[in-house]
């Protein structure tokens, strides 16, 4: 079925030569996002300047704010972020700059003005499994830098943390192996055959790698977090059984759970396991360290937020704001940073609250959108929203290249081109 459907992303007669190219170049910039940041940037403007030369995408252009609420959203965000520009407190070029790492957020409405379509499904199709082969590809020569097979990639080192590196860092390249569990494991059970059972085996290599290898924080807690509602899901399906099973059941989940996070947490060499020792070094010693430091960083944006709680400081105004909060401090409580490592914290530095509810309800609308989709896009879509979600409670995803470029053309491809449910009553 796969293979029927990637075989018709041709022109069909009625369709552009500028609309089918700009597809190409939106999957192919999905595709890249794990390994290549410079074949990103050139293939996404390429998408922009095809998709705005199709006929197609200005004819569609009217039916965006009631087609497309995710859309919608992302513009009203991004005028906002704009708009803030009149009173930011840093200097124009550096706002300037910092707005334009926002720009990714233009790519939704273009997505659903290029894909909206009956005819795109097998878009989405090619954009997750092309995902799933960088993925892989990136898995794989993580696994073989680890082992010291290879010394691949931009990223690589010789330390203990950054050998496995490739071409993303402890943090991006966790977050992305967490997803790939999510991935494999959808496709899988969409796939029939003996490809069903190798895509189950790419899902726990990669649980592996993310939570042995990589290490990165945020995707041992999302991969651990796709356990635990893996085992939920599946726990409810004994709703038949007498209530002994069901509680055996219910025991065994929770058992495996706290057994993984168990070994994750108190392993030897797990950075998960070391998070409360950063923190306590930091609050007793001044310490500069990855957890402490974000605390930091926390306090600071809420003192900001409490200072300007409606419109904030404008786009771009963490530096400057930071750099005065600290400049009577000394030791890590001195320490700086561009962003909070916290996207709400964020947008209520920039934007204020207006700023915080103008991204809840862009999340918001991409979650209803993705609740629409039929498998396994839903699965796909929902999984990295989930992870998306919970990653800007540690980092500024939506800021950040990878993680953030990630979300918008994966998301966005699948809620404008994937097969939607057929509404009850329709």
């Amino acid at each position: 079925m796969q293979v029927n459907m990637i075989s018709r992303l041709g022109r069909a007669g009625t369709e552009s030569y500028q609309l089918v190219l700009a597809r190409w170049f939106a999957v192919v910039t999905l595709w890249l996002v794990p390994i290549s940041t410079a074949g990103v940037n050139l293939a996404s403007g390429a998408f922009a300047l095809l998709a705005l030369a199709s006929p197609e995408v200005w004819r569609r252009a009217p039916t965006l704010r009631m087609r497309s609420p995710a859309g919608f959203a992302a513009l009203v965000l991004f005028f906002a972020l704009t708009l803030s520009l009149s009173y930011s407190s840093p200097g124009v070029h550096e706002a300037l700059d910092f707005l334009m790492k926002y720009r990714k957020l233009l790519f939704i409405p273009l997505l659903y003005l290029v894909f909206a379509d009956e005819k795109a499904t097998a878009w989405a199709w090619a954009a997750m499994w092309g995902l799933l082969g960088t993925l892989v590809l990136t898995m794989v020569l993580t696994y073989t830098n680890y082992f010291g097979w290879t010394a691949l990639g931009p990223m690589h080192g010789t330390d203990a943390v950054t050998r496995p590196w490739v071409f993303k860092d402890h943090i991006s390249g966790g977050l992305m192996m967490a997803f790939l569990v999510c991935l494999s494991f959808s496709l899988a059970r969409a796939t029939k055959r003996a490809g069903g059972k190798v895509l189950y085996f790419v899902a726990l290599a990669a649980m592996i790698n993310v939570l042995f290898v990589l290490q990165g924080r945020t995707g041992q807690v999302v991969a651990i977090a796709y356990i635990a509602i893996f085992l939920v899901v599946h726990a409810t399906r004994f709703r038949q059984y007498d209530k002994r099973t069901r509680w055996m059941v219910a025991l065994g989940a929770v058992t495996v759970c706290a057994c993984v996070a168990a070994f994750v947490l108190y392993s030897k060499d797990s950075r998960l396991a070391d998070t409360a020792q950063e923190i306590t070094q930091f609050e007793t010693q001044n310490k500069n360290t990855s957890m402490g430091v974000r605390l930091e960083f926390y306090r600071r944006s809420i003192e900001l937020m409490a200072h300007r709680p409606i419109a904030g400081y404008g786009v771009g105004s963490v530096r400057v704001q930071f750099e005065r909060l600290a400049s009577t401090q000394t030791g890590a409580r001195a320490a700086m940073a561009g962003n909070p490592h916290n996207e709400f914290f964020l947008m209520g530095v920039q934007l204020g609250l207006i700023g915080v509810a103008l991204f809840v309800w862009f999340l918001i609308a991409v979650a209803k959108e993705c609740q629409r989709l039929v498998q396994p896009a839903r699965d796909v879509a929902n999984g990295y929203l989930f992870a998306f979600v919970f990653g800007c409670f540690a980092n500024s995803l939506l800021l950040n290249f990878t993680e953030g470029n990630l979300f918008i053309f994966l998301v966005g491809i699948l809620i404008s081109a994937a097969p939607r449910r057929q509404r009850v009553g329709a």
